[in-house]
């Protein structure tokens, strides 16, 4: 046994021992990341509340604009993110006689741009006036929980209006720095509703009995004179206040014929950093009903960087498509290559020498000289003259223009020429003759 044959078999022997170590002690484990929204979440608020509907056995589906109404069955349930998009009279009757013929709409009250001192909103709100409640100011503080509070602990303090990086970079800093505690590494379990005052809750009852907790926003609240009074004209089915002694409240109900219209001020409840607190996600289940739910939220216009990184595949193909076109156009040719076309015009006697010689090989010369002959002979009367007439002529016309008596004869009645160069000298002799008529 050579030595070359004892390195193999050792080689082979350590793979096999280094393969059973790996197999013996490897041990396959997974672990999750929470690496934040991703951008389908960022681009949709009501993405979990659609999740959240299709678990239940519904089909939820967005739209674009209020014109959705036409193709909606009675039994369908639209939730329309802000009553702005209600923009006119018309479309508020649409949507009237659609609730009237059984349907279910929630409409989120337009709370931007409303000025409480003048009591009404830069722009009109057509569905209040129809449905004659007025916005009125409600509670000065609203607090929910940010997006990083369960992560980060209780204790921390977020700012709302900072972004979950910004507040999770903040949040890190203070940690390196030793100002705050990592609460992200405890395995005590969070809980899952805000630290929310028992008093700002709103609690309802449902058809088994049980109760229901929600926690609206409170800034702005609805009033109609039927909270007051309930013999009042159109007044609510239902309403619910936050505290007792407010006079208006952030939700209410209206019937219309066999419909229901359900108008509130807070749709953040339904927003995916909020659906999952309290019991709101199981309030949108008892108002979605059994039919379709359609979300009519407000439109959203894609970046440019955002478009350009979706459809660059296709953008890429359809230019090496256009470019290998263009190539296989240009590879295209058929026999020897044509002189490129003269840019310069030739001139007027290149131009008369052209035209001669095709008038030439097409044989039309003689017909040419014909037609000059006889048009000359018309104007010296002798198209038909005698022998004796012909001979005066030729005299007077050769004492005027110097020609032989002779060449006068034979350009006037002789035979047409059957070369260039008497061609050239017939016609030369005919327009000397015509040249002293």
């Amino acid at each position: 046994m050579t030595a070359k044959r004892l390195l193999i078999g050792f080689a082979l022997l350590l793979c096999a021992a280094l393969a059973w170590l790996f197999l013996a002690f490897f041990e396959r484990y997974t672990e999750e990341k929470d690496r934040g929204w991703g951008a389908e979440a960022r681009r949709n608020p009501f993405l979990a509340a659609e999740h959240y509907l299709a678990e239940v056995g519904l089909e939820p589906r967005q739209a674009e604009n209020i014109s959705v109404l036409n193709m909606l069955p009675a039994d369908a349930t639209l939730f329309i993110a802000s009553s702005s998009q209600i923009y006119n009279p018309q479309r508020v009757e649409e949507l009237l006689q659609w609730v009237e013929s059984g349907g279910h709409a929630i409409v989120v009250a337009r709370t931007e741009g409303f000025d409480f001192d003048k009591g009404r909103s830069e722009e009109r709100d057509w569905l209040l006036e129809a449905l004659g409640v007025s916005m009125i100011e409600g509670h000065e503080e609203f607090h929910f929980e940010h997006p990083l509070q369960p992560l980060i602990g209780e204790d921390a303090e977020l700012n709302p209006e900072q972004s979950p990086g910004e507040a999770l970079r903040e949040y890190n800093r203070k940690i390196d720095e030793g100002l705050v505690e990592d609460k992200a590494e405890s395995e005590a379990e969070k809980p899952r509703n805000p630290d929310v005052e028992p008093e700002n809750l709103v609690t309802l009852p449902t058809a088994s009995g049980a109760e229901i907790q929600l926690h609206f926003d409170a800034s702005h609240l609805l009033y109609h004179e039927g909270i007051d009074d309930s013999s009042a004209e159109g007044a609510p089915l239902f309403f619910a206040k936050v505290w007792r002694e407010d006079e208006a409240a952030p939700f209410m109900q209206f019937g219309r014929g066999t419909g229901v219209i359900t108008l509130l001020t807070d749709s953040t409840i339904w927003q995916s950093h909020r659906i999952g607190h309290f019991d709101h996600a199981y309030f949108l289940q008892l108002l979605a009903g059994s039919g379709d739910f359609v979300f009519l939220t407000r439109p959203r216009f894609e970046s440019l960087g955002f478009l350009a990184r979706k459809y660059a595949a296709e953008f890429f193909i359809s230019g090496l498509l256009a470019l290998f076109g263009w190539l296989l156009l240009r590879a295209r040719r058929f026999g020897p290559l044509q002189p490129p076309p003269e840019t310069v015009r030739r001139s007027l006697l290149e131009h008369i020498s052209a035209c001669g010689h095709y008038y030439w090989r097409d044989d039309q010369c003689e017909r040419l000289l014909r037609g000059q002959r006889e048009a000359l002979l018309r104007r010296l009367g002798a198209a038909g003259a005698s022998a004796a007439a012909r001979q005066k002529l030729c005299k007077k016309l050769s004492a005027e223009t110097n020609l032989s008596e002779h060449s006068i004869i034979a350009c006037l009645w002789g035979k047409p020429a059957i070369s260039e160069e008497s061609f050239t000298e017939q016609m030369r002799t005919l327009q000397r003759i015509e040249a002293v008529l």
